[in-house]
């Protein structure tokens, strides 16, 4: 599984986990929904700043280790604890 398609299985996963639809995502991060839709298919590799964006949209911290030599690429968006995201 390549970067992009890990990037997209993360921002699909945590959108879910937050019951929002694309176009609420997208209205957070300022965006379109079909913006969301290509990220979420793996159609697109989002930047950084927008990586950033997207993370603080879904109340998240985005975690992304990368060990080419093992073939290794984790995508991870964690929940920021309440205390925090306040």
């Amino acid at each position: 599984m390549d970067y992009a398609q890990r990037l997209a299985d993360g921002v699909r996963e945590r959108r879910r986990q937050l019951g929002i639809s694309q176009s609420e995502l997208a209205r957070r991060a300022g965006m379109t929904q079909p913006g969301i839709s290509r990220i979420e298919l793996g159609g697109t590799t989002p930047t950084l700043p927008l990586l950033s964006r997207l993370a603080q949209a879904m109340e998240s911290d985005l975690d992304i280790h990368v060990a080419p030599e093992r073939g290794e690429v984790i995508v991870r968006f964690t929940p920021r604890r309440a205390q925090e995201a306040a």
